[in-house]
């Protein structure tokens, strides 16, 4: 199944260049794939068995750069009627309330590929570094170039003062018209 034929997904994927980092999995790129068993389990439960695996396109937080999410997701729904009876359910099973009979495979694969997006998207830890902060702002909050505190402000005491730095900026306001 296509990703662009998922719109909920669509919004959290990479909308820049693809030339910033090129799929590396032997799969179809922005392609999900995905295999559903419908049936009964021994209790007579109406259950979803299954799998979703796809390669997504994110946008990383720290370096906004792309970078591709490997995911390979298990399926293991239960159709439920109701909360009480989705409380009900054993722990291995997770609840699928139907709103109407209608069951669409796009939206389970959708579905379980929004859940495996984390909340800020990012590389693994060392694989990228922010963006270099203006010389400007760099300044004003008291860091060098790459993000790291001047030495100024390293000295003993410095952080029990965090606004110690707006402070200073600060300048006496002119109130002439308040002095009438």
């Amino acid at each position: 199944m296509a990703l662009g034929r998922l719109p909920r997904l669509s919004r959290l994927l990479w909308r820049g260049g693809e030339a910033a980092s090129a799929p590396t999995s032997a799969r179809t790129p922005n392609q999900a794939h995905y295999r559903f068993e419908f049936g009964r389990d021994t209790d007579g439960r109406s259950t979803v068995l299954g799998r979703v695996v796809a390669e997504l396109p994110l946008c990383c937080q720290r370096c906004f750069e792309r970078y591709d999410l490997k995911v390979d997701a298990e399926v293991v729904l239960a159709l439920v009627e109701g909360l009480d009876e989705a409380k009900a359910l054993p722990a291995e099973y997770e609840p699928l309330m139907l709103e109407d009979r209608l069951m669409r495979a796009s939206d389970l694969v959708e579905d379980e590929l929004i859940l495996a997006v984390p909340a800020i998207p990012r590389h693994p830890e060392g694989a990228c570094k922010p963006p270099p902060v203006p010389s400007t702002v760099a300044r004003l909050v008291g860091l060098d170039g790459d993000g790291a505190a001047l030495e100024a402000d390293r000295k003993p005491g410095a952080d029990r003062h965090p606004f110690a730095t707006l402070a200073a900026l600060k300048t006496p306001r002119d109130d002439t018209e308040s002095q009438d």
